[in-house]
C-alpha cells in the first residue's frame, strides 16, 4: 500500500495536506485520497496497487482504495445537499479561455 500521509491545514477547515514519501506527489485538497491517486497515476501509470489515508501516528490507513478506483472518482456535492461519488473530468482550460475572449 502506498502511504498518503495528510493533515488538516489551519487555514480552512475540512481541507487536507497531503503527501506521498519519496514520490513528487502533495498538495492540498478536500479530498486529499483521490487527488493523490490522480497524482499517482500520472507517475506510474495503470496500477493496482492501494493508495491509503495515514494521520499522524498511525499504522492503519483510515480510508484506502485501489490507485486507478480512486483516480478516476470524484464527490460531487449538489445543490439540495446530496454527497456521492462521481466521474472525475480533468478542467478544460480552453473551454475557460474561450468564455473570457
Amino acid at each position: 500500500m502506498i502511504r498518503i500521509d495528510v493533515a488538516e491545514t489551519k487555514e480552512r477547515r475540512g481541507v487536507f495536506h497531503y503527501r506521498v514519501s519519496g514520490m513528487p506527489v502533495e498538495g492540498r485538497s478536500r479530498q486529499p485520497l483521490l487527488d493523490a491517486c490522480r497524482q499517482i497515476k500520472r507517475i506510474l501509470g495503470p496500477s493496482a496497487h492501494r493508495a491509503g489515508l495515514f494521520r499522524e501516528g498511525r499504522t492503519i490507513a483510515d480510508l484506502s482504495c485501489l490507485i486507478d478506483e480512486g483516480a478516476r472518482l470524484t464527490v460531487r456535492e449538489e445543490s439540495n445537499g446530496g454527497i456521492h461519488f462521481a466521474q472525475y473530468r480533468e478542467f478544460d482550460r480552453t473551454a475557460l479561455l474561450e468564455a473570457v475572449e
